[in-house]
C-alpha cells in the first residue's frame, strides 16, 4: 500500500519494495549530481539480488551495490571513487578476485549516452564513429555493437544497441505530485537515461505545486505520465552535490575510500551507514547538524526570464 492511495507519492521503502524486483536492469541517474544515494541504500537494505545496473559513470553507488552482493552485471564506462580519483575497492575486488563474481560490459561515456538516447527515442540503435578502432569496440562487437556501410555516403559506421532498462531511479531538485521532475545545472546522461526506462522512480529534494513546474517548464527533465513513483527525500543525493541544495561531501568520499579497502572494512561501512539506519532521516542524524549546515548551499537566485504568460 502507498502512503497516498490515489497518487504516486510514497515513501522510499514503499517505492523500492513495489518497483524493484530481483534480476531487473536498473538505470541510476546522475553525473556528479542527481545521484540517488538514498534509493541505492534502500535497495541494499532490502537485499535485492542479481541486478544489472547501468550508468554512464558508475561511481561509488555502484561500488556499494556490488560490495553488498546486489549485482550480477555492470554496464558503465568506469567505477571509481571521485576523490583522487582513487579505486572503488569493492568493484576492484570483484574484477580482480571475483569477490563477488560479476559480469562487466565496458562502454565509453559517449557511447553510453548515445545508447540511452536511442532508448529514449524508441529506436533500436544509434550510429557513431568515435568508438571504432578501440579495444572497447572489439569487446562489444557482436554483443551491443554492429557495423554498417552508410547508405548515403558509404562510410563505415558503428551501430550501438539501445538500452531500455526495466527501471530508472533519479534524484532531482523538485517534482510535483504527478511526477513532473525538474533539474538544473549538470545533467550528464540523466535526461536520456531516465527517459529510456520502462518504469521510473523520482526522488526529490522537495515536492512542489504543479504551478511551480509550469512557471519554469524548461527545467523539466521527464514528464509526469512517464513516472510511476514520487518520493520526497531531502539530502537523498548526499554525498554528491545537488545544485542549489548542498555541496559535495569530500570528507565522506575520503572516509569511504579509507574504510572500504578491505572486505571487513566494507561490511563495517554498510553496518554503520546502511543497515543500522532505517531511512534517510536516521542517516542524516549520523552526519550531524554541524556537517549538514557546512554543506548546505547559500541562497542565490538566477535571473528570471519572461515566458509571455498572462
Amino acid at each position: 500500500m502507498c502512503s497516498e492511495i490515489d497518487g504516486k507519492v510514497m515513501t522510499l521503502n514503499e517505492a523500492i519494495r513495489k518497483f524493484v524486483d530481483d534480476g531487473m536492469t536498473i538505470y541510476f541517474g546522475g553525473f556528479g549530481q542527481h545521484t540517488p544515494f538514498a534509493a541505492v541504500h534502500e535497495i541494499i537494505r532490502q537485499r535485492k539480488k542479481n541486478l544489472t545496473i547501468t550508468r554512464a559513470a558508475g561511481g561509488i553507488i555502484f561500488d556499494q551495490l556490488i560490495g553488498a552482493g546486489c549485482v550480477e552485471k555492470v554496464i558503465s564506462s568506469h567505477v571509481w571513487n571521485f576523490v583522487g580519483p582513487t579505486p572503488a575497492y569493492a568493484f576492484r575486488r570483484a574484477v580482480e578476485k571475483g569477490q563477488p563474481k560479476i559480469e562487466i560490459d565496458e562502454d565509453s561515456l559517449l557511447s553510453l549516452n548515445m545508447r540511452y538516447l536511442a532508448g529514449a527515442l524508441g529506436l533500436p540503435f544509434m550510429p557513431i564513429k568515435s568508438v571504432m578502432g578501440t579495444a572497447i569496440f572489439e569487446r562489444g562487437m557482436g554483443k551491443y555493437y554492429r557495423t554498417i556501410d552508410c547508405p548515403f555516403t558509404g562510410e563505415r559506421l558503428c551501430l550501438l544497441r539501445a538500452i531500455n532498462p526495466d527501471l530508472g531511479v533519479l534524484q532531482v531538485q523538485r517534482v510535483d505530485r504527478d511526477g513532473n521532475a525538474q533539474v538544473w545545472s549538470v545533467r550528464g546522461d540523466s535526461k536520456h537515461g531516465i527517459n529510456a526506462c520502462e518504469r521510473v522512480i523520482i526522488c526529490a529534494e522537495e515536492i512542489v505545486g504543479t504551478e511551480v513546474i509550469r512557471a519554469d517548464p524548461d527545467r523539466t527533465i521527464i514528464p509526469g505520465f512517464r513516472v510511476d513513483a514520487v518520493v520526497e527525500e531531502p539530502w537523498g543525493g548526499h554525498p554528491d552535490y545537488m545544485q542549489g541544495c548542498y555541496d559535495r561531501d569530500l570528507e565522506y568520499y575520503s572516509m569511504y575510500g579509507s574504510e572500504t579497502r578491505t572486505p571487513e572494512g566494507f561490511e563495517k561501512f554498510l553496518q554503520e551507514w546502511v543497515y543500522s539506519v532505517d531511512n534517510r532521516k536516521e542517516y542524516l542524524k549520523n552526519l550531524g547538524v554541524e556537517r549538514l549546515m557546512k554543506l548546505r548551499a547559500r541562497h542565490v537566485l538566477s535571473a528570471p526570464v519572461h515566458f509571455g504568460y498572462r
